[in-house]
């Protein structure tokens, strides 16, 4: 009798210990394939910072900001990183998601230009060709970029291309320019160079367009019934982001190690631009991840002027800063 409830004390307390130590899983969709505007999530996991925060996250690729609004919407991943604009455009069709960290605090639109053919300032960008993808952000948001800069972006002859097809099609020079993210410089300026071709830059925000993009979002429904796991994740990743601006180098080895199949020197490369958007005035005194609501009301405002935004979508509507810890980065 004695060693049959010893037996059922130790299965007590075996079960007990299991419970204590089960971890909250968590889906985590990505924007795009892992690059280096993702070092601060790999570091996360790889210093243990997940593990710590007793959270098991499954990292998923994404295939495009606006598909991983609707994964997080509909539930098929709890936490997703994607730009503002997607997530403005959805909540006006339903898809009830807010950002809640952000990571770029400086946007990264920008249109790369061949040297060399008269194009100097963007008004020459008149009458030239223009690589984009139909419906990406940066594209939509050229009128505002053209005004900003002071001519009109309608000039400018749009020529539809796959993201996959822009490099290429700007170093063999079949257009003039194309539009995309500062974090694809580093293979826009190796392909220029491998070309033997001068490649320069015109970034959004110089000419007055300076709007929140990418960062992390969640549901309604999540947001709400799972609060603290959330508030553990951006805590947990936002330590990652800190860790990785103070300790590059050893963030490029663990996202290598997770993903050996990637150049060292590009995601790198990546990493680096991604810091320049990071570290401003306000995320140096706020903290990493800090939405400031007068620059998302701004945001909602451009992206209303200039995409299809159906429903009344208010800033309260896109976004909470009731998950975000102060975290400021070393650098």
């Amino acid at each position: 009798m004695k060693r049959y409830v010893l037996f059922i004390a130790a299965v007590a307390l075996f079960g007990c210990c299991e419970r204590a130590s089960a971890k909250d899983k968590v889906l985590f969709s990505l924007n795009w394939i892992p690059y280096g505007l993702h070092y601060g999530i790999f570091a996360a996991e790889g210093q243990g910072f997940y593990d710590a925060a007793g959270l098991e996250l499954d990292i998923q690729r994404g295939y495009g900001s606006g598909e991983t609004v609707k994964r997080v919407a509909i539930g098929s991943a709890e936490i997703g990183m994607a730009d503002m604009a997607s997530v403005i455009v959805g909540r006006g069709n339903g898809l009830l998601v807010k950002q809640i960290a952000v990571i770029l605090d400086r946007s990264g639109d920008a249109i790369y230009y061949l040297k060399g053919t008269g194009i100097s300032a963007p008004k020459d960008l008149a009458g030239r060709t223009l690589g984009a993808t139909a419906g990406e952000t940066s594209l939509l948001l050229l009128p505002a970029f053209g005004s900003g800069a002071g001519f009109d972006a309608k000039a400018i002859n749009i020529v539809n291309l796959t993201p996959p097809a822009k490099i290429p099609s700007l170093v063999t020079r079949k257009v003039d320019s194309m539009v995309t993210f500062t974090t694809e410089e580093p293979a826009v300026l190796a392909g220029g160079q491998k070309a033997n071709i001068e490649i320069g830059r015109f970034l959004f925000s110089d000419y007055g367009v300076d709007f929140y993009s990418i960062g992390l979002i969640a549901n309604d429904e999540i947001l709400e019934k799972k609060a603290d796991v959330v508030k553990r994740v951006v805590d947990a990743t936002m330590r990652g982001y800190a860790w990785a601006i103070a300790n590059p180098e050893a963030a490029a080895d663990i996202f290598v190690k997770r993903f050996p199949e990637s150049s060292r020197d590009l995601t790198l490369a990546q990493w680096k631009i991604t810091m320049q958007h990071m570290l401003t005035e306000r995320t140096r005194t706020r903290g990493l991840g800090y939405i400031d609501r007068e620059k998302m009301a701004k945001t909602l405002e451009l992206i209303k002027k200039y995409q299809d935004v159906k429903g009344d979508v208010g800033v309260a509507d896109v976004y909470s800063m009731n998950f975000l810890s102060p975290i400021k980065a070393a650098n």
